[in-house]
Order: structure tokens, then C-alpha cells, then sequence
């Protein structure tokens, strides 16, 4: 077989890696056959060598000459191969092969400003910081996606927050549509019927259930609570005890009502006050009563 030099050959000289191609720490004692510019077959250090140039990773270069070793039927690699003892020999000079930090906590991230109402999860950030010593990351590496990413990770929060509010405030007009189509003018009151049911039944925790479920926006939920809001005002004024309101009559509750107690801020007094309004329940039970049905 010719020992002439492909043009492949002849187009790959060797060259010296850029500052901060992993080959550089590679030692440079360390070479393996090759061809220089002319075509000549020469030992060319490692670090310089054409067919390590095409690899971005140590990583990179390792998957590719096991691949190749698998298409020759070997599972192994022969001892004492050029590659694997200047890979070797690199890692045991610096520690690592890749210039990655010893371990997943010593990345030096940058400092990414945020918005206020934006925090980094430490629990993000600690799968991040590992993910990238996995994938074999330089400090600028890491650093580098990590600039590059956070601010779009925020941008993508916000637009997600920003479509959930405008698709829930949609959803709220098509509800409210629907109730003005059932109930016409009726609609408001319906609404602040549900809403003293929801009050009456479960008080505030029911009703931040209803909206942290998206319940409290639903027309069939709501008309459901404001048929349900007599039935809970009877059945309050039922199990109550009604006490001397009971025996109060129109006229009574009247007079009461033109008493300073009751009329009077500097003079007010609660109790007298809710007497009266009780008068008024147990006369006119189940209905909103208020101090104009006594004129």
C-alpha cells in the first residue's frame, strides 16, 4: 500500500489549539503519528494533532474512538494507546480532564441581575451546577450558559403569568356574559347572592378554595350558591334563639329606631342597635331588612 499523503492529509497540518480548547492541557510531550504541512509522515504532539481538532470535549473524543473500536469488533482498548495515556497523563497533571472544577459546587456562576419579584430555587440552581460538572463544563462554560439562560427562563415566567391572567380574565367575561344572558339585570344579584352563601357555608377559606380553583369564576357554580342563599338565611334565622326581639312589633321597632342609642353616633349602643335589627329579622324572616322598612 502507497504511503503517499491524502489531500485530506495534506489539508490538516498541524496547529496550536486557541486559548481555552481542552487539548491545550494536554502534555506536550505526549504525540502520536501524523503528516506536517509537506505530506511527511512526523510524530505531532497530541495537543496539536488534526484529528483531535474536530472534538469540542475530551468527552467527544472519547465516545468517538470507542465507537470505533466497537466497529472493529474490540470492546477494549489496546493498553498503552497514544490517546489514552495523554488523556491520562493530562488529568493526573491538573485534576481534570476539561478544566471543569473538582466538584459541581465550586462552578463560579456570575451574578445575573433580576427582577425583584424573581428568585433563583436553590434546588434548580444545585441541579444546574451538577448537570453541568455530568456534561464536563469549563468554569466559563457554566457560566456562560448560565447568563444566557436565567434571563430567558425569567422572560418565560412572565409571559406564561401574563397568559394566565389574560386567558382567566376571558374566561371571567364569557362567565359574566352568560349570567347577564340568564338572569338580565338580575345578574349583579345573583352574584352577591353566591356570595353571601359561599360567606354562610365555609366563610373566607371556601371562598378562596372557589377562586384558587378557578370555581369562583364558573356561572353554574355561582347560580348553584345564589339558589342555595335563602335556604342558608332561613335556615340561620330558624336556629336561632330570637329572645325579647320576637316580641317587638313594628310600632316598637319605630320608637326604638328614633331613640339616641340608636340614631346617634356619639351615643350609639351596639346592643340597642342589634336588637333592632333582630326585631326586624324575626318579623320579616328570610328577607334583607333594613331600617327604611320602618318609615
Amino acid at each position: 500500500m502507497s504511503d503517499a499523503p491524502t489531500p485530506a492529509q495534506k489539508r490538516s497540518p498541524a496547529q496550536t489549539p486557541p486559548p481555552g480548547d481542552w487539548r491545550a492541557a494536554l502534555p506536550a510531550e505526549i504525540t502520536a503519528p501524523g503528516r506536517d504541512e509537506t505530506g511527511r509522515e512526523t510524530q505531532i504532539p497530541l495537543r496539536q494533532h488534526p484529528a483531535l481538532a474536530k472534538y469540542a470535549s475530551p468527552g467527544e473524543a472519547l465516545k468517538a474512538l470507542v465507537h470505533a473500536q466497537r466497529l472493529l469488533g474490540r470492546k477494549t482498548e489496546p493498553e498503552g494507546s497514544l490517546l489514552s495515556q495523554g488523556l491520562s497523563q493530562a488529568a493526573s497533571m491538573d485534576g481534570s480532564m476539561d478544566g471543569r472544577p473538582e466538584l459541581p459546587d465550586a462552578y463560579q456562576l456570575p451574578d445575573v441581575p433580576l427582577p425583584e419579584d424573581f428568585r433563583v430555587d436553590e434546588t434548580l440552581r444545585s441541579a444546574f451546577l451538577s448537570k453541568a460538572h455530568e456534561l464536563g463544563l469549563t468554569d466559563a462554560q457554566a457560566g456562560g450558559l448560565y447568563s444566557w439562560f436565567l434571563p430567558l427562563n425569567v422572560e418565560g415566567m412572565r409571559a406564561h403569568a401574563q397568559r394566565v391572567a389574560t386567558e382567566r380574565t376571558q374566561r371571567r367575561e364569557r362567565e359574566l356574559s352568560g349570567l347577564r344572558q340568564a338572569h338580565g339585570g338580575d345578574a349583579l344579584a345573583v352574584l352577591e347572592s353566591a356570595r353571601k352563601a359561599v360567606l354562610a357555608l365555609g366563610g373566607q377559606k371556601l371562598m378562596q378554595a372557589l377562586e384558587q380553583s378557578g370555581a369562583a369564576d364558573d356561572a353554574c357554580v355561582l347560580q348553584a350558591f345564589a339558589r342555595m342563599a335563602p335556604l342558608v338565611s332561613e335556615s340561620s334565622l330558624r336556629g336561632r334563639n330570637p329572645g325579647p326581639a320576637a316580641s317587638l312589633t313594628p310600632q316598637r321597632l319605630r320608637e326604638m329606631m328614633r331613640d339616641p342609642r340608636y340614631f346617634d353616633p356619639a351615643r350609639r349602643d351596639p346592643d340597642f342597635v342589634r336588637q333592632v335589627q333582630q326585631g326586624f329579622e324575626s318579623l320579616y324572616p328570610g328577607e334583607q331588612t333594613t331600617a327604611t322598612r320602618a318609615s
